[in-house]
């Protein structure tokens, strides 16, 4: 993504080591984390038992099943209802784990936790699930991306750091980041995810208020799902794809930013605003704080480029999970996919990571794929777009 020019207060590392020189009687950790398919991995121990979680700012705290027996997890007798990416209601099963080390000096007694079944996407990154905010509710947490780190501060917020530059958040019951965003004048509260990939995906809902306020372009439309969801694929809903002018994140301008929409109540700020600043979280004190590397205005880039269908694994097969208006005519959702460019799909493991690495080695803009409508072979082009 490329730039343009603005005043911003800028964060720099020898503050966050500033961060660090704290008493005896403050907590300081740094983490350092691995960052892979677009999420933050840390090591954590549980009851003795070293695994690795996803941190995502955006979720509630769960751990598949399997490793949860390991932990030595207390069941609760009680199940929480949640919502994924789909908007696709699940209740899970929740369970209490003990003796929870996120870092070396902040440590939690207990923990309660979601129970997931097991989950592809999980075992391939070798995770044991996601850690939401409730992990770190009693805690300050700096997310550095250029150096992957991330700083724990408890239970005082990092030295130096004044309450005056950061604004309000508004946590709700789930100890969730969310903070007002600015659209070229019009402000909508937005979710910083860290366990969401993209720079902004604009909710549905929030797209159907901006469009008549705000300067924006609608590249293209569609019917389906952006990705497998905790509870797997959802039903299909209207998809746009989107250019909205102007988005200013706490201080930081960005503009030309492009978006799919995603049906949730609320739009997303996600992991890729990281390439650009530094993000401090006060869960305690409700106030967030983005500290950009830069004076400059950034150049989203526009709409996301994508193939113009979407393809998922759907049990034990792989479908058609997105179909944009170009192939209305071609494809239906549901339909079964045989093949990717000359790729056979008979032996490919059932894994979103599996089908997207497929689409993403093709270099040209122009391919195929197979389908079978009523028990025959189709080949129907796709384009990159």
């Amino acid at each position: 993504m490329k730039v343009i020019v603005l005043l911003v207060s800028i964060l720099t590392l020898s503050q966050i080591s500033v961060f660090c020189q704290q008493s005896s009687r403050r907590v300081c950790d740094t983490i350092r984390y691995e960052f892979v398919e677009g999420k933050i991995i840390i090591p954590v121990i549980v009851n003795g038992l070293k695994v690795k979680y996803i941190v995502d700012t955006g979720g509630k705290t769960g751990t598949m099943r399997d490793i949860a027996v390991d932990m030595k997890a207390l069941s609760t007798g009680t199940s929480t209802s949640v919502s994924d990416i789909n908007r696709a209601g699940t209740n899970f099963q929740t369970g209490i784990l003990q003796n929870v080390e996120l870092s070396p000096n902040y440590k939690l007694s207990r923990l309660e936790t979601m129970i997931f079944p097991m989950t592809g996407f999980f075992k391939e990154l070798g995770v044991a699930g996601i850690l939401g905010g409730d992990a770190f509710a009693q805690s300050v947490i700096t997310f550095d991306a250029r150096e992957k780190i991330m700083v724990i501060n408890y239970p005082y917020r990092p030295a130096g750091l004044k309450i005056t530059e950061g604004v309000q958040m508004f946590p709700g019951k789930e100890d969730h980041s969310i903070v007002d965003v600015d659209f070229g004048g019009v402000a909508r509260r937005v979710l910083f995810d860290t366990g969401a990939s993209d720079l902004l995906l604009l909710s549905s809902s929030d797209y159907e208020v901006l469009k008549d306020q705000v300067r924006n372009t609608k590249v293209a439309e569609a019917i389906g799902v952006n990705m497998v969801g905790i509870s797997g694929v959802g039903q299909p809903v209207e998809i746009d794809k989107v250019v909205v002018d102007e988005m200013n994140f706490l201080d930081k301008k960005f503009v030309n930013v492009g978006s799919i929409t995603i049906n949730m109540g609320m739009s997303i700020v996600g992991v890729d605003i990281l390439q650009y600043g530094k993000v401090v979280i006060d869960y305690m004190r409700n106030r967030f704080y983005f500290f950009p590397y830069d004076e400059a205005i950034v150049d989203a880039g526009g709409a996301p480029k994508t193939w113009n269908v979407g393809i998922l694994p759907v049990k034990g097969h792989f479908e058609v999970t997105t179909v944009w208006d170009s192939l209305k005519d071609e494809l239906a959702f549901g339909d079964e996919v045989v093949n990717i460019n000359g790729k056979n799909l008979a032996d490919v493991a059932q894994s979103q990571l599996e089908v997207d690495a497929i689409l993403d080695a093709i270099q040209e803009d122009t391919a195929y794929i197979i389908v079978l409508k009523e028990g025959k072979e189709k080949k129907v082009e796709i384009k990159r777009f």
